[in-house]
């Protein structure tokens, strides 16, 4: 019972970030900000719910499964977020009128 209760308490955790981020997801307007939303809970949210479902099913390959999905999304969702922020740092000629970017030339 209480392996029941913690984990239901990281899967609860898990979805309410996801849902946080889907809410800050609709309040964000611009594209990297609603990225980083997205990358956060993708990592994070996405981390938790498999981590209670780790402590859900106990030691067996099922939670080696898991565990092997939570280090390819600790892995893999950093590096595709870097990804797309650095091409739409290129892509957008606009990138100066829409955010806030300190140039070290400036200083």
């Amino acid at each position: 019972m209480f392996r029941l209760i913690i984990s239901a308490l990281f899967i609860f955790a898990g979805v309410n970030v996801i849902i946080t981020a889907l809410v800050g997801n609709y309040r964000f307007s611009y594209v990297l900000n609603r990225m980083q939303v997205g990358a956060t809970a993708d990592t994070m949210g996405a981390s938790l719910v498999l981590i209670g479902l780790v402590i859900k099913t106990g030691l067996n390959m099922i939670s080696l499964k898991l565990f092997i999905m939570i280090i390819f999304f600790w892995v893999a969702s950093p590096v595709c977020s870097h990804f797309l922020a650095r091409t739409e740092a290129i892509a957008n000629e606009n990138i100066l009128e829409e955010c806030e970017v300190v140039s070290h030339d400036n200083i």
